[in-house]
């Protein structure tokens, strides 16, 4: 029970990644008991490609989730405090998955990134190696995932209110103008703005972001970033320009 209302909560810590459909199944226990009764699941062991995204397209919002981050920052900030950051999201923008770090406010002014997974920021920490390797001081990065497109304008938006840093939306997609939420285009009003891929093609080198995914593990992944020629590859694209210019210091 937390403030007079009971809630259902179960827990995964799983080898491989909780995909949708278990998610799915425990959305089916919470819909068949009392009217309101919210349904809080737990994943120690990361949401599977899309599992996030499935949940956020459902008309009824009633199950709440939690990663592995939530559960640390539960341990300093209070399972109390994640909850109602949680539930105050959930009712401002009917988002089922905002992680408790995107509204504490930090101590310094770092780079906020918002991106869809792991990929994306294992990626973007690559680069950021391969910068200094050159001997160019980047900025001190908090990399948020959104599990999923369609959380990152809540994300970023829930980011942006509670940083004086900037916050930045890096995604995968061909084209965030078409493909992103509209939402996505208000936060980029507040921020430095989305930048948008496909970076595993057209930064990588790959025939598709499907090639890049079944020939490289997520550890190659950074080291092929950080061995990228960074000049060379910034003069012919001005997405991965900007991207640079945002990183470094």
């Amino acid at each position: 029970m937390y403030e007079g209302r009971f809630h259902l909560l179960e827990a995964k810590w799983w080898k491989d990644q909780v995909p949708a459909s278990a998610i799915y199944q425990f959305k089916g226990k919470v819909d068949g008991k009392l009217v309101g009764t919210i349904g809080i699941f737990i994943s120690m062991s990361e949401y599977g490609p899309g599992a996030v995204d499935a949940l956020r397209v459902g008309k009824d919002l009633n199950v709440l989730l939690f990663d592995r981050n939530d559960v640390f920052a539960a341990a300093t900030h209070g399972f109390g405090n994640v909850l109602r950051h949680k539930l105050r999201l959930a009712a401002e923008l009917g988002e089922v998955f905002v992680p408790y770090v995107a509204t504490i406010e930090p101590s310094d002014k770092p780079l906020t990134i918002v991106v869809e997974g792991m990929r994306d920021e294992l990626f973007i920490r690559g680069i950021a190696q391969n910068l200094l390797s050159r001997g160019i001081k980047t900025r001190k990065l908090t990399v948020i995932q959104s599990q999923g497109s369609m959380g990152l304008a809540n994300v970023a938006l829930a980011a942006s209110e509670s940083r004086v840093g900037p916050v930045v939306i890096f995604t995968d997609l061909s084209s965030a103008a078409e493909q992103l939420p509209d939402e996505v285009m208000y936060v980029a009003a507040r921020t430095e703005g989305v930048i948008a891929g496909p970076w595993s093609e057209k930064w990588l080198g790959f025939a598709s972001k499907r090639e890049a995914k079944s020939v490289m593990k997520p550890n190659e992944l950074r080291i092929r970033a950080a061995e990228i020629d960074i000049e060379e590859l910034a003069e012919k694209d001005g997405d991965f320009r900007k991207m640079i210019r945002l990183l470094s210091d």
